[in-house]
């Protein structure tokens, strides 16, 4: 089950002890009070894997800030490893170590942890071809590959007055094996970037 902000502002799911509520609530998402607790112990940096401009594999291994191991892939081509510049048609902050999906693979991108982790919070920006909006989705799953839940947030183009939008999952459970990533222009995949990714690993 997703939470998002306004059915959370509604049910008030997050409590003045905001640490019990998260132990036990199922997947939370988009709200500043979770942000807030999210306190990341862990990131995901791009720049590891290699310079700008650098092609990366279809399905390559990296390990993040802390040593935990880590498999991105996308279904079929390459993937780009770029910074934000200005001649970049994006809103991340310069120099950025971002991730691109690359033109011949729109997505979705699959990102699989060593072990469950509690919750990780990014940044997602693609380029529309013919419409100003579309639609950004993360997914997240548990060890045996069941979905924990999804959220999806409509997004507007660069070129439209849009910019990067924030995702941020949380599961008190720590149950997050896998995340799965997509942007889609009128239900078609299409290519995007992310920034790094920050990580909360436990809650010690």
């Amino acid at each position: 089950m997703i939470i998002t902000n306004s059915e959370m502002e509604q049910t008030q799911l997050v409590r003045p002890s905001l640490q019990n509520s998260l132990a036990n609530h199922p997947l939370l998402s988009e709200s500043e009070e979770i942000k807030s607790y999210f306190q990341a112990d862990d990131l995901i940096d791009w720049q590891v894997v290699g310079k700008a401009l650098t092609s990366l594999p279809t399905t390559f291994l990296m390990t993040s800030y802390r040593g935990v191991e880590i498999q991105v892939s996308v279904a079929s081509g390459s993937l780009l490893r770029l910074d934000q510049t200005p001649e970049i048609p994006a809103g991340f902050e310069l120099g950025d170590a971002l991730l691109f999906t690359g033109f011949g693979n729109p997505g979705p991108l699959g990102i699989v942890f060593e072990k469950p982790i509690f919750g990780a919070i990014t940044k997602i920006q693609a380029d529309t071809v013919k419409y100003p909006e579309y639609l950004v989705s993360v997914e997240a799953f548990d060890n045996l590959d069941r979905s924990l839940g999804k959220v999806n947030l409509a997004a507007r183009s660069q070129r439209e007055g849009g910019g990067i939008i924030p995702l941020s999952l949380f599961d008190g459970k720590g149950r997050i094996k896998k995340l799965v990533l997509n942007a889609k222009e009128q239900g078609i995949h299409m290519p995007f970037a992310i920034s790094s990714v920050s990580l909360r690993t436990n809650l010690n």
